[in-house]
């Protein structure tokens, strides 16, 4: 009787989900298009600490696939160097000029960087959001280099085969708590057969503390900052500061997405390979090189 109750509950909880995310999709979603890959194998650079010692020892390994880059990587040295084949920003703060200075600054060296040292021809791939924004929206004008899609960054949730009908026709995917979850989404769609994820510590847990006046501190260290990250307060859209719960509640639903990712990559004969040293994600197949 129990394990019914179970199943019902479940049911039910599946067909709300699915339910309240049909008229997500239909104020949100718009039509998107993908850029075809090259190759079959592609490597997903994230900006964890644990890049500077992958780019430092597999730059071969590196230059027989195809790479994506994410949000500041072109702030970087090495971007030049790297140059990625796709490269996907999905802060959706950078949208909108009702956030604090520090913010604008950070988006505003974010985008003259992909303007001036972008020589290559490159696919970026911005969050819907970014389609009313004048300044993402004009930057292929600016660099001709540059060719721009839009994704569509819907949360769905439910039945799975509502999810991964709308996985696979760009209209949502899991919540994009981290820009992994639409990096790995948009390579997945782009038909890439074979992706290494690299740079995904994701081992912020032990970087957060509690202060004597109940703010919380995160230290989010990246391959670039090792040595200047300090402790500062998690933002929501760009002002307000999360709690410790909204922090962990985040990063509960990124971890939760990389399993339905996983799920859905299986369907699409897909292989995710998780190559990062010591790695929190505890979703995709691991391997060492």
């Amino acid at each position: 009787m129990l394990k019914t109750l179970i199943h019902i509950q479940s049911f039910l909880n599946k067909l709300t989900q699915s339910l309240l995310s049909i008229p997500k999709i239909i104020l949100w979603s718009r039509k998107s298009k993908l850029p075809q890959p090259t190759k079959k194998e592609l490597v997903i650079l994230g900006n964890g600490p644990s890049l500077q010692d992958f780019l430092k020892e597999n730059i071969d390994f590196l230059n027989k696939k195809q790479s994506l880059a994410v949000n500041h990587f072109a702030d970087t040295e090495i971007y030049i160097q790297i140059q990625p084949d796709f490269y996907v920003i999905n802060v959706p703060e950078f949208w909108t000029d009702d956030v604090d200075d520090n913010v604008l600054k950070r988006r505003n060296q974010l985008i003259e960087n992909l303007v001036e040292k972008t020589h290559w021809n490159m696919n970026l791939l911005l969050g819907m959001g970014a389609k009313k924004s004048k300044l993402w929206r004009n930057l292929s004008k600016r660099n001709p280099h540059l060719k721009i899609y839009f994704f569509n960054v819907t949360p769905i949730e439910g039945f799975r085969f509502f999810k991964h009908f709308c996985y696979r026709n760009q209209l949502g995917m899991p919540r994009p708590h981290n820009v992994l979850i639409p990096s790995l989404i948009n390579a997945i769609n782009m038909g890439f057969k074979k992706i290494y994820l690299a740079g995904a510590d994701h081992n912020w847990m032990k970087e957060i503390f509690v202060a004597d006046d109940n703010t919380v501190y995160l230290t989010q260290k990246h391959f670039y900052d090792l040595q200047t990250a300090r402790p500062e307060v998690m933002k929501k859209t760009g002002k307000d500061k999360r709690k410790l719960h909204e922090i962990l509640h985040k990063f509960m639903l990124a971890f939760q997405g990389y399993f339905d990712i996983n799920d859905y990559s299986n369907r699409q004969n897909v292989q995710i390979i998780n190559i990062t040293r010591n790695s929190f994600i505890d979703a995709f197949k691991r391997q060492k090189l």
